[in-house]
């Protein structure tokens, strides 16, 4: 009998049709819910209109553009740094850039006004060593802190795409242009740059659109009414001044403009392509730097470093001390942890950090368990890349290009027609958010399963489903638990959707620690996201920790 030959993309497709019909469901059920607030109130014209909504909507693409503006020129001579020398250190900068990936918008928020506020940090170290009386920097709640704290969370998302597109590069061609005498200023402006283009183009389109849908920052940091955006208009409208009609058109105008910038990203994602083999030439060619060369990057992973690290330190710092008098300095106190969790009275805020972690963390163990499962029967149907399993890929990955707060407005008009209220809701908008991510973390790893694991395993007369099972699963496991954490670590701290859909009601420990801000509670608001910092670090470690043992084994 001769055996037959098996591809290891024969997995039926129909295993996928539950979860996409999931996704469809939890995705397009809210937006539609949202669309059809705006088309039948019949307010999207006079929305359109509108000098207001006109304004909101320039100044919302204008911050977003100097955002990337600022994101880019930290980002690229960061790459620069990464991709072309090694230095003492490096590891420290390429890890402590990844720190703002995995911190919830809120944190950033609270960690600037410590940081960067008039009696901050930052204004006190350098009235100190100047010997004056008045702050001199003057950031918060203004165009420049919005801007500061965009180029925060996305210039590491600049520095570590171009960086490794730098690093791919063939140095060939380089290395020919110098040995026929061009200088290296002329080498970088017709080899080098040229082949970066659409990296930093793509890179500079997605960093937009993360800045285009920022909520938390705007809310925040803003200062008022005319530096407002439309995601937070659309919350203003839809939980403040009771207009959900308004709020429907604001967010259907929202969602055509990061549509049509989602639609220029595939353009030149698609128009450009990079090398698809890493060369080993440029990294065992990197230089130790010299002379003002060393000096410039040294300096720039010094300020990176107090760039990034210095708001989070402020917010751990500022949770452990306490004025000793009103006169006094500072001292250390655990005052505002046994407030937040009851053992003693003040400020109101007694004991709410019990019911808050107690929430999050059931919302997002829900979110995790409820996300991994969807995600691993898409992927298993986008392994095998063709038209349909592309088109599938583009299906799961709309989420990514709507906004948190759209969502959020989506499932509060659900929640108000069906009287639904609680926490369920919030566990199927986190859904939303967080399974385009885990298939984002599983996606690849499937990709590169090795074809003769699958082949052998079919020779020796295993089916699809045993073969998956005894076969693929393992070799996914260790992308299963960091999608796993992803999913955990995205739902524990978000906040847009939340605030959008169940306002104050719902106690989350982003939720809390937005009241506390808005109550000007800012120590209470710092021993919170100190906790949020070590539940979002412990979910790294241990994922770190059962994926080294997953290798060892």
């Amino acid at each position: 009998m001769r055996a037959r030959r098996h591809n290891s993309y024969d997995t039926p497709g129909w295993v996928a049709l539950p979860s996409s019909l999931l996704v469809a469901a939890l995705f397009f059920i809210p937006l539609l819910a949202t669309l059809k607030g705006a088309v039948t109130s019949g307010t999207l014209l006079s929305s359109l209109r509108d000098p207001y909504i006109q304004k909101t909507l320039s100044f919302t693409i204008w911050q977003a553009f100097l955002s990337t503006l600022a994101s880019l020129a930290i980002g690229l001579p960061g790459a620069w740094i990464m991709a072309t020398f090694k230095f003492p250190g490096k590891r420290l900068v390429r890890a402590v850039s990844t720190v703002p990936y995995v911190l919830p918008s809120i944190l950033v928020v609270l960690g600037f006004v410590i940081f960067y506020g008039n009696n901050g940090i930052l204004n006190r170290a350098l009235m100190t060593l100047t010997r004056i009386s008045e702050p001199p920097l003057h950031i918060l709640y203004s165009l420049k802190a919005i801007i500061l704290a965009h180029a925060f969370y996305n210039f590491p998302l600049v520095m570590n795409l171009v960086s490794t597109a730098w690093s791919h590069q063939d140095p060939h061609p380089a290395q020919a242009a110098l040995t026929l005498g061009a200088s290296r200023w002329r080498v970088f402006c017709t080899i080098t740059l040229p082949n970066l283009a659409s990296m930093v183009v793509s890179s500079a389109i997605l960093v937009f659109l993360y800045c285009y849908n920022s909520f938390s920052i705007i809310l925040v940091l803003g200062g008022g009414p005319a530096r407002t955006t439309l995601e937070t208009e659309i919350y203003r409208y839809a939980k403040i001044t009771l207009q959900p009609d308004k709020a429907a058109a604001m967010a259907l105008i929202s969602l055509v403009v990061a549509l049509a910038f989602l639609v220029l990203y595939l353009c030149v994602s698609r128009l450009f392509s990079q090398p698809d083999e890493v060369s080993s030439a440029v990294r065992t060619n990197a230089k130790a730097p010299k002379g003002l060369a060393a000096v410039a990057i040294y300096a720039f992973s010094f300020l990176a470093i107090l760039f990034v690290l210095g708001p989070i330190v402020s917010v751990i710092w500022r949770s452990f001390t306490n004025k000793a008098s009103l006169a006094g300095g500072n001292t250390f106190s655990l005052k505002w942890y046994k407030q937040l969790f009851g053992i003693t009275q003040a400020n109101g805020t007694m004991g709410i950090a019990q019911d808050a972690l107690v929430h999050s963390l059931a919302i997002a163990l829900a979110c995790a368990l409820c996300s991994i499962p969807t995600s691993l029967s898409l992927v298993v149907a986008m392994r095998k890349k063709s038209m349909a399993t592309s088109l599938l890929e583009l299906f799961c990955m709309l989420p990514l290009a709507v906004s948190s707060v759209i969502i959020g407005l989506g499932y509060l008009f659900i929640a108000t027609r069906l009287r639904i209220v609680g926490y369920p809701m919030v566990v199927l908008a986190h859904l939303v958010i967080a399974i385009p991510v885990c298939i984002r973390t599983l996606l690849p790893e499937a990709r590169r399963f090795p074809q003769h694991y699958i082949d052998a395993a079919h020779t020796l007369g295993a089916n699809s489903w045993k073969c998956f099972w005894t076969v693929e699963l393992p070799l996914l496991r260790g992308s299963l638990i960091t999608g796993v954490a992803f999913a955990f670590a995205m739902s524990l701290g978000e906040l847009n959707a939340t605030l959008t859909l169940a306002g104050r009601s719902i106690r989350t420990l982003p939720m809390v620690m937005y009241q506390l801000i808005e109550s000007y509670n800012y120590q209470g608001a710092c021993a919170l996201g100190t906790i949020l910092i070590l539940a979002s670090l412990l979910v790294f470690w241990l994922d770190e920790q059962l994926r080294g043992r997953e290798s060892l084994l």
